[in-house]
């Protein structure tokens, strides 16, 4: 919901201009979108992209017998890749009073808000795609889930070689390799620009990977080869055949509230968590209730923060319901509250934990009285003593593994000058942004999600 500019929100621009540093907004290091190939959809085409492409065949088994065709013919499949396109935009509104009182570009300012918003948006968007992949490597490979995650499986050359031996087993071709099938390789050399998969990762991995303790010298500062091959946005380096990117915008997994499985009635789950309170009007019975909360920044978008699931019994025979107040909780967040019950076949597992409310205010208090029935709950942490302090994903791609399907990319519209028929005084002007798309991946084989724990 976008909020009227006015001129007591710029009060302090009136009297002087604002200095740099005050102009100085974090940098952000959005790369998501460079690493996504392009399919522009037509108008009337729907609202889902599809791409289809032919699977591998079967290699005969046994050599033909001269003059004797074999008896069938082999088969071909197609694999279909389907996704559904989102609409997203924002646009702020500025009065007449600020736009003539201001002595600061204000639409200079607001356009340059606009394009980081939309930026973060999409960039978000991108990687909550990617975080849904299928193929994924937790930790040192040794485990299975991110719940057993330890704090010792930090990145490093081994955890490295067995993502590129997956990639390579897979057939998922390098960056800049073919993005077809199978070629053969000439005996003088290789594929040009074939020889390297990129992986996205936060400045903790980045930190763990240039540790002299950890990189065994075999880590490349990108300085000592940009000369040589042309970089991707924000890389850093090269590790085992890798050529790591950096991000700042990438979600980071941690525990939300204590590790407390059961909650007593009236009782928060710890720090910034809701208090949950039973109640008479609803479906809930005597059995338990199971619920689960994550946590998103408002300026980032991810849930990032995580509770385990909880637990706590109906105190009716017959109906019941639970009421959640979130009120009191640090501003700048929402909530995602995700529940299920004994009686309807739920374990309080993630598996079995599915969303009722999402994107729940702070101050506000949910009042639920039947089970979830959205999208299932996100994998929580470990929660004993050798538990990280946080989980950082790093995604490996290869070539033609990720592509953005859409109508536009972006547009930014603005209101004309002047008066109009909903605005006879020209009092108000709007500016936005929208796009019309969503990534898809287009191969899970070519894309790897990797999840480990950091020293930093």
């Amino acid at each position: 919901m976008a909020a009227n500019i006015t001129n007591s929100v710029i009060t302090l621009d009136q009297e002087k201009f604002l200095v740099n540093k005050l102009l100085d907004r974090s940098s952000l290091r959005l790369v998501m979108g460079g690493l996504c190939d392009n399919i522009t959809m037509r108008e009337g085409a729907g609202l889902i992209a599809y791409m289809v492409r032919y699977k591998r065949m079967f290699v005969p088994l046994t050599a033909l017998s001269e003059g004797t065709t074999p008896t069938q013919a082999a088969a071909f499949t197609l694999e279909e890749v389907t996704v559904t396109l989102d609409q997203w935009g924002d646009y702020l509104e500025l009065t007449d009073v600020v736009q003539l009182t201001v002595k600061h570009p204000i639409m200079a300012q607001v356009t340059e808000l606009l394009a980081d918003n939309a930026a973060r948006v999409m960039d978000r968007e991108i990687m909550i795609v990617m975080l849904a992949g299928t193929n994924v490597q937790f930790g040192d490979a040794s485990v299975t889930t991110r719940a057993t995650i330890t704090n010792a499986m930090t990145i490093n050359e081994n955890i490295i070689q067995k993502v590129r031996v997956t990639m390579v087993n897979a057939g998922a071709p390098p960056r800049g390799g073919p993005s077809t099938d199978a070629k053969a390789v000439a005996t003088s050399g290789n594929f040009l620009g074939t020889q390297n998969y990129v992986a996205v990762c936060g400045p903790e991995v980045i930190a763990d990977i240039t540790r002299p303790s950890t990189s065994y010298g075999t880590w490349a500062a990108a300085a000592t080869y940009s000369n040589a091959k042309a970089l991707f946005a924000t890389e850093v380096g090269t590790w085992a055949n890798v050529r790591f990117v950096e991000t700042n915008f990438i979600p980071k997994f941690v525990l939300l509230g204590n590790a407390t499985t059961a909650v007593a009635s009236g009782a928060a789950f710890g720090t910034d968590t809701p208090v949950v309170t039973g109640g008479s009007a609803g479906t809930f019975d005597t059995g338990t209730i199971f619920f689960k909360v994550t946590r998103k920044d408002k300026l980032r978008g991810f849930e990032e923060h995580i509770s385990i699931p909880h637990s706590q019994a109906s105190a009716h025979a017959t109906t019941g319901s639970f009421a959640f107040d979130f009120s009191g909780l640090t501003a700048g967040y929402v909530y995602n509250l995700y529940i299920d019950t004994v009686v309807s076949g739920g374990t309080g597992t993630d598996a079995t934990l599915k969303l009722d409310t999402a994107n729940i205010a702070v101050g506000t208090t949910v009042t639920v009285t039947g089970v979830g029935t959205g999208a299932t709950a996100p994998a929580g942490l470990l929660n004993t003593a050798d538990a990280p302090a946080a989980i950082h994903p790093v995604f490996i791609l290869g070539e033609a593994a990720l592509a953005w399907a859409g109508f536009y990319k972006s547009r930014v519209l603005m209101s004309p000058t002047g008066a109009t028929k909903d605005d006879p005084l020209a009092q108000r002007r709007t500016i936005g942004y929208k796009f019309f798309g969503k990534a898809v991946i287009k191969d899970q084989t070519r894309m790897l999600r990797l999840e480990v724990a950091s020293s930093y």
